[in-house]
């Protein structure tokens, strides 16, 4: 038996389980009498890409390098697809599972929109158990709000989420022009722009959570931001000066 058929033996009965991967290898030692340096789980996951390995054959879901939940063959995955290079210090996303049907990208410096829409979702519930289970305040979520504007902003235009970040002063790319996205939570006070990546973007796209719903205060050129004032190496534009142009949205 390959150590495909000997992983579907030993874990018959433990389809949506998670395991350690010692676990998994204790079980093909004690069966099968494994080899334990030929028994790579990460070469049968559905959002694993491995080098040199046929991309053919899927079991589990990759929950960290230690840690695989067990689902089987056929599985309907929605999901991203992550690879990691050799010698690269971040890993990229080459592909996604959409109820079970493969795509793999052409272009890696894009995600798919249906996986935005997945992550939105599951963004948004994270964000309501740390308000309503946990206690915390929108105000101080502020990486994971600002997330959320990001792919509400996708989702909005109809964009392509950058691949990385900020990387270059921008978020998310339309039609070839560069938005960069800024989230409040806030009522009052203002938005900043750093005065040093402000060149590096054509558009302005602000938008606001607010029981527990997302409203865009701007969205246009960035030459059309209403009466920034400079403070220090950055532009603060208050809003109460978005909010009297956002009943245009």
């Amino acid at each position: 038996m390959t150590i495909y058929e000997q992983i579907i033996e030993v874990l018959k009965e433990k389809k949506g389980e998670t395991l350690t991967s010692a676990e998994i290898k204790d079980l093909l030692i004690t069966k099968f009498n494994t080899n334990p340096g030929s028994i790579i789980l990460s070469d049968y996951c559905y959002n694993r890409y491995n080098n040199g390995i046929a991309f053919t054959k899927h079991l589990f879901i990759y929950i960290n390098r230690s840690t695989y939940r067990y689902v089987g063959e056929n599985y309907p995955y929605t999901g991203l697809i992550f690879h990691k290079a050799k010698g690269a210090e971040f890993e990229s996303v080459v592909g996604e599972w959409d109820k079970g049907k493969l795509q793999l990208y052409k272009d890696q410096s894009t995600i798919g929109i249906s996986q935005i829409k997945k992550l939105y979702e599951e963004y948004l519930e994270m964000l309501r158990f740390e308000m309503n289970v946990l206690g915390c305040k929108a105000t101080e979520l502020r990486h994971l709000i600002g997330r959320l504007g990001e792919f509400f902003c996708v989702l909005y235009t109809n964009g392509e989420l950058a691949k990385v970040t900020n990387q270059h002063g921008f978020d998310v790319i339309k039609d070839g022009r560069r938005i960069s996205v800024k989230t409040t939570a806030q009522d009052n006070s203002f938005i900043t722009i750093n005065k040093n990546t402000f060149d590096q973007f054509d558009d302005f796209f602000v938008v606001q959570y607010k029981d527990d719903d997302f409203k865009v205060l701007f969205y246009g050129q960035k030459e059309e931001i209403p009466s920034p004032r400079t403070y220090g190496n950055k532009y603060e534009v208050t809003i109460s000066s978005l909010k009297k142009l956002s009943n245009t949205f």
